[in-house]
């Protein structure tokens, strides 16, 4: 379902058949309540056409699912209220609608070639088993007006919208042909077990025609109406179908010389037609986009467009045809999707080219015209023009590749008399990489104890990235001693204590003025010795388990009384 074709489109293109130009067309309503529709592989009697429906034509294909929301549109149209109480009287019941919503109205004029006109169409709702013969029932209707014609609805209008051989003409509604009460069920078609087909319509009708007398050459104007009755919900459809509205011929003497119905020419080109009506013919060729007439020769020099030729006799169109001129294309211009490539680099871009008519030319955004370009990073853009003046044009994004990323990690501290070895992370750019430290080294990482160090990587193509750390080194150890004192000959110590300040185990030489000692592996920051040896104690030597040398200080003195 396509269901935002203007309503010009839709019936031009899609419900016009022969003998008739249409102009002034119209639609109210949502554009979800209107569009084209396919039904070849349904049970619907209609191949394609126009699809007009009181909630969301979407609803009706079962890949949707269904039940589609809608939000109700502020149309109305006292015809069609009028029409839904006009059927509970003709049928003997008792029930009455009291409002109209969720309106869809298409409306044009049209000028028919010949003393009739007609067109197919089918009615379904999903009101159907559920609400025959009550206030819901929805309701449409085809209001034709202009000369000859006399009827109760609005401008004179009559309703071709009604039930075959029924005296007064009955209206066509969810009551009024069914299987439910059962009315008129001929004319009726169960659909509940085919909504996996046709969905959101439980039942519709046959396939009806619409047939009214005209007068060849007069404007007449049509009005294709459907709206939900007394609430806004459960839809109903009106399909129309494609090509079938039409006004035959009065009298084929022999029909109007174009040899095809569709004709191809090259773009910005012209092309002659011609039409034979026999003598005496009066000629009158037709824009059908405008349905301004365009020559009234037998033959007419145009462009693309959709074009119309009546023929008259006495005053009257009794032969036509429609001839549809399609240029061909212009060029069509493929430069492939955006692309990424790395940063410093350049690519080859060669515009591939479809249609319109060679040789071309080309004319890219930066001034060159060569068919195929060497181009960095930016957005591009190139016009193919052929030999007929047809143009078109594509364009293309070129986007660098990131540049490589260096991370050396946060900055750290190691411990003194010691060294570590700094490998960098390397995100992006393209392989292989180059290295320069600045401390003079081109390894990928180095071995250094502390200082500030910067790494600067290239990648392949010159593309570059930094990264700085700082590495610090531990404070140099700090060892102490004090205590010491008075001993007497009876045995009793002095405490000689030490204090140390770095990474443990440490070791300790102290000497007390004549003898050095040594205790290994210390685990402690505080240590104590108890001596009864007189003597001046000092430090010799404390270090720690990297062999960084402490500073020492202090002294403790031992005397004997």
């Amino acid at each position: 379902l396509v269901p935002y074709n203007t309503s010009v489109y839709l019936i031009d293109n899609v419900l016009l058949g022969g003998g008739v130009v249409a102009s002034n067309h119209t639609f109210q309503g949502g554009p979800s309540q209107i569009g084209w529709f396919n039904g070849v592989n349904t049970n619907l009697g209609i191949d394609s056409g126009i699809v007009m429906c009181t909630g969301d034509i979407y609803a009706l294909d079962p890949i949707n699912g269904g039940g589609f929301p809608f939000l109700p549109n502020t149309v109305t149209d006292p015809d069609l209220l009028a029409v839904a109480n006009s059927v509970p009287g003709m049928i003997g019941q008792s029930f009455s609608v009291s409002s109209i919503n969720d309106v869809a109205v298409l409306e044009f004029d049209f000028i028919p070639t010949s003393d009739s006109m007609e067109f197919r169409y089918a009615f379904g709702s999903q009101e159907y088993f559920g609400f025959e013969n009550t206030q819901y029932n929805d309701v449409f209707g085809f209001f034709l007006s202009g000369p000859g014609i006399a009827g109760p609805w609005a401008n004179g209008a009559i309703n071709l919208a009604v039930v075959p051989n029924t005296n007064p003409p009955l209206p066509i509604s969810i009551s009024s042909v069914n299987s439910v009460t059962p009315i008129n069920q001929q004319y009726f078609v169960n659909n509940q077990s085919g909504l996996n087909i046709i969905a959101d319509a439980d039942g519709f009708t046959t396939v009806f025609t619409a047939q009214a007398l005209v007068q060849c050459g007069a404007t007449y104007h049509i009005k294709l109406a459907i709206a939900d009755g007394s609430d806004q919900g459960l839809s109903s459809y009106v399909w129309l179908e494609a090509g079938s509205f039409y006004s035959p011929p009065l009298v084929i003497n022999n029909d109007l010389n174009i040899d095809s119905n569709i004709l191809n020419i090259a773009c910005n080109s012209t092309v002659i037609l011609t039409a034979d009506g026999g003598i005496g013919a009066n000629y009158q060729w037709f824009n059908a986009t405008t349905s301004i007439v365009i020559s009234t020769d037998s033959f007419v020099i145009v462009g693309e467009g959709q074009y119309v030729v009546s023929a008259n006799i006495s005053g009257c169109a009794i032969l036509s045809d429609t001839l549809i001129v399609i240029a061909d294309p212009a060029p069509t211009i493929d430069l492939g999707a955006n692309i990424i490539i790395p940063c410093n680099s350049d690519i080859l871009i060669v515009p591939v080219v479809f249609g319109g008519t060679s040789p071309y030319s080309y004319l890219w955004n930066s001034g060159d015209t060569d068919s195929m370009l060497v181009l960095a990073e930016g957005v591009h853009s190139v016009v193919v023009t052929d030999i007929l003046g047809c143009s078109g044009n594509d364009t293309l994004a070129i986007i660098y590749d990131p540049p490589p990323v260096v991370d050396l990690g946060v900055d750290y501290n190691i411990p003194c008399n010691t060294s570590t070895v700094i490998s960098p992370t390397i995100v992006g750019g393209t392989a292989p990489y180059t290295y320069a430290w600045s401390n003079g080294d081109f390894a990928s990482s180095i071995d250094i104890s502390e200082g500030n160090f910067i790494l600067t990587v290239l990648d392949f193509y010159a593309c570059s990235d930094s990264d700085t750390i700082n590495i610090t080194e531990d404070p140099i150890p700090q060892a102490t001693i004090s205590g010491g004192g008075s001993v007497c000959d009876d045995g009793s110590t002095a405490a000689i204590n030490f204090t140390f300040n770095g990474l443990l185990p440490w070791d300790l030489t102290y000497t007390n003025g004549s003898v050095s000692s040594t205790s290994n592996d210390i685990t402690s920051s505080n240590y104590s010795i108890s001596t009864s040896i007189a003597g001046n104690y000092a430090i010799v030597l404390a270090d720690d388990v990297n062999d960084c040398i402490a500073s020492s200080s202090g002294i403790a003195n031992v005397i004997v009384n």
